[in-house]
């Protein structure tokens, strides 16, 4: 008998044990979560004027751009937020979400202005190879 009041000791003594260690440990609810903080908030729906204005600067960006001056468009670009160059770019009709990286936004308008320069340029003004 004695045997199994050794053993209901030994475990009583293991219980207690483990229960100490659960409360020196700090439990996860008292952690701070990892994630808290980090989610951003969606942004809001651009409004008409906003998408009126976003497409007024990138006609502005296009001539500037078409006129040979590449550089002082893209550092303009550059200097924008990288969420404001998604809305940017959404304003014009460029297929963006909120994971696309700033660099592929960059190469989306860039692809916009060059498709757009071949569009308006006429190609009957070029001479034919076969004169």
């Amino acid at each position: 008998m004695s045997s199994l009041e050794d053993q209901v000791k030994l475990l009583l003594e293991k219980v207690d044990r483990i229960l100490t260690l659960l409360e020196s440990s700090p439990s996860k609810a008292d952690r701070p979560s990892t994630r808290t903080g980090t989610r951003k908030a969606k942004p809001l729906p651009l409004t008409a004027d906003d998408i009126a204005l976003r497409q007024e600067r990138f006609e502005k960006l296009y001539e500037a751009w078409d006129a040979g001056e590449e550089l002082q468009v893209e550092t303009e670009l550059n200097a924008m937020l990288a969420d404001e160059l998604r809305q940017f770019a959404d304003a014009n009709n460029l297929n963006v979400t909120s994971k696309t990286s700033k660099s592929k936004v960059m190469q989306l308008i860039a692809g916009r202005f060059r498709e757009r320069r071949q569009l308006t340029r006429s190609h009957f003004s070029r001479p034919s190879s076969t004169e």
